[in-house]
């Protein structure tokens, strides 16, 4: 946040006054603001207490207090944006705010949107459910790049595998859900009967085969493309990685495993430092998990977002990013599940060399520097 915005900006009843949200997205708002905090605590208008962060002092409700902004300016995008999972989620119920805030939406006749939101949670914990019943039916693997010995690496699989029972239950319980809400916000008889058939594939723990001959289409990075592109436009990331597997299980083995190579080498091909400064200026940080999340995050925006950011990254249409990134796990998931769909049996994994950050190394303060329009635009 620039000095200019600070020096307006005073402190009263444990709120900042004179911040004004920029409408961006929450997350971004939500780290101008506490950037402000910092900044005026320094300054010795916010006080610190010993023993307690400005976090546990100041912040407890911010995002709600930010949120009612959001409403009042019926900012719908940007509150689905931030409710919506961009990636991966932790498997179980949605929490009661994210509850709160759908109700609210509905009530403000904003149901398809609840909907949307819904589907894509949905989609990414259906995925893992389903990833844990292809380990169970691949059997144990001994994997020789662990350091641990096959009967500790046994004890861990079958701990793995002896979680599917209270996933299952979990899920029914959450799909019930669901399928109560689909009902309560104006779903359609079609969409109602594919979550009844969800329901009843996750019950009987059998997820459908692909049916009829193969698509004989050789795998190439444009197949690739039109794959990840599918649902680009009107469906949420979840939604799109919760289908992948099933969209490319109706080809051959051998293509399976092409589209893990191609996606390997998209990885590699974003594995540079320009790209990692992007990440750290979009995300206001960006350690190194956290790039690898990027990069299958950029990947799932298409072909045409992903080489424009590798032609220039200082190019990138920040609006596309809401704060978060990910989606590399389940895009890695896609081909292996994908396979064992097709073949009834695991894939081997897909030999790929080690990699070294490409490109003139950039130090993380110089992350702005390097890109100097999207620092600008970020307010870095």
């Amino acid at each position: 946040m620039r000095k200019s915005e600070i020096d307006s900006m005073g402190f009263e009843n444990g709120r900042i006054t004179g911040f004004m949200p920029r409408f961006r997205s929450i997350d971004d708002d939500w780290e101008r603001y506490t950037d402000a905090l910092v900044e005026l605590a320094d300054r010795g208008v916010v006080a610190r207490e010993e023993g307690h962060s400005l976090y546990e002092l100041y912040c407890q409700d911010l995002y709600q207090w930010l949120l009612e902004f959001y409403f009042e300016e019926k900012r719908f995008e940007q509150i689905e944006a931030h409710c919506t999972p961009s990636g991966e989620v932790s498997f179980g119920p949605i929490d009661e705010g994210h509850l709160a805030v759908f109700d609210r939406l509905h009530a403000m006749g904003e149901g398809a949107r609840v909907r949307r939101i819904w589907r894509s949670h949905m989609g990414l914990i259906k995925a893992e459910f389903w990833w844990y019943i292809a380990e169970r039916k691949s059997g144990f693997r001994m994997a020789k790049y662990y350091q641990a010995s096959e009967q500790k690496q046994r004890r861990a699989y079958e701990k793995l595998i002896s979680r599917i029972p209270k996933m299952k239950q979990e899920l029914l319980t959450i799909m019930a859900d669901y399928r109560e809400m689909a009902e309560k916000t104006g779903a359609g008889e079609t969409e109602l009967a594919r979550i009844d058939a969800d329901i009843a594939a996750i019950d009987a723990e059998i997820r459908p085969r692909p049916s009829g001959k193969p698509d004989p289409r050789k795998m190439d990075e444009d197949l690739f493309w039109e794959l990840i592109g599918e649902g680009l436009t009107d469906q949420t990331i979840g939604e799109r990685i919760e289908t992948l597997p099933e969209r490319l299980a109706a080809f051959k083995a051998t293509a399976i495993r092409d589209f893990e190579k191609i996606l390997r080498s998209l990885e590699a091909r974003a594995y540079r430092w320009d790209i990692w400064a992007l990440a750290y200026l979009l995300q206001g940080g960006c350690s190194d998990d956290a790039f690898e999340d990027f990069r299958g995050w950029l990947i799932l925006q298409g072909r045409e977002v992903f080489e424009g950011a590798i032609a220039d990254p200082d190019n990138f249409d920040v609006t596309l990013h809401s704060g978060i990134a990910s989606g590399m796990n389940g895009l890695r998931d896609a081909a292996p599940v994908a396979y064992e769909m097709r073949q009834c049996k695991a894939m081997k994994p897909v030999k790929t060399p080690p990699m070294d950050v490409a490109g003139p190394e950039i130090a993380e303060e110089d992350f702005a520097s390097a890109l100097p329009r999207i620092a600008a635009l970020v307010g870095t």
